[in-house]
């Protein structure tokens, strides 16, 4: 009876570990790509995300970079291919991975507003969740300061705890962040200290 008590401690306590490794590890991968706040919130179908990030590059060049979301692509985000494009509106289909590592397919339609330095972005036909977005960017000079909110429509069931559905949404805005600075060439100082590395 010892030895199982042991052996099922010492099982609790690697997971335990790996939880807090993983979490760790998740929130380094949003430091870097410059994740500053953020806050999942749900009431019942409904989910609210909010998120602050500061990207190291003029504010138009960040509004252009998040303009071309065909080119965004990471664990994340698996594909985005445009579907339909006119004057400041675009249409595209993005593979996302979801829950499981679930595909999910889903359509998007943007509204790219310079003038206010907005963009807004809500999902299109989607027959699992309702997606409306807003990027607001504010230019502070050699750094662009993104303030973004998100409202999600459950409308079906999802049987997946809560998160896992926090990880996809907050997955996502990561990856977004993350092929930002990919396409702006912006390296921070672990990335730099690797490129070095033989």
């Amino acid at each position: 009876m010892k030895t199982l008590v042991k052996i099922l401690s010492g099982v609790l306590v690697l997971a335990v570990v790996a939880i807090i490794g993983w979490h760790y590890y998740q929130m380094h991968r949003a430091r870097q790509a410059g994740l500053l706040t953020e806050n999942i919130t749900h009431d019942g179908d409904i989910w609210k995300a909010d998120f602050t990030a500061r990207i190291p590059a003029p504010e138009q060049t960040v509004f252009d970079a998040i303009k071309n979301v065909e080119n965004t692509h990471s664990d994340q985000v698996k594909a985005v291919r445009v579907v339909s494009q006119s004057g400041n509106k675009k249409t595209v289909d993005m593979d996302i991975a979801g829950p499981g590592g679930q595909l999910i397919t889903t359509q998007l339609a943007f509204e790219y507003l310079p003038d206010e330095k907005k963009i807004i972005s809500n999902t299109v036909n989607n027959p699992v969740f309702d997606t409306q977005s807003v990027y607001q960017l504010s230019d502070e000079g050699a750094g662009t300061f993104i303030d973004y909110h998100q409202n999600t429509h459950m409308l079906q069931s999802l049987p997946v705890p809560d998160g896992v559905i926090k990880q996809v949404i907050r997955g996502i805005f990561v990856a977004q962040l993350e092929t930002l600075k990919r396409q702006l060439n912006i390296k921070t100082a672990d990335n730099a200290d690797s490129d070095d590395d033989p």
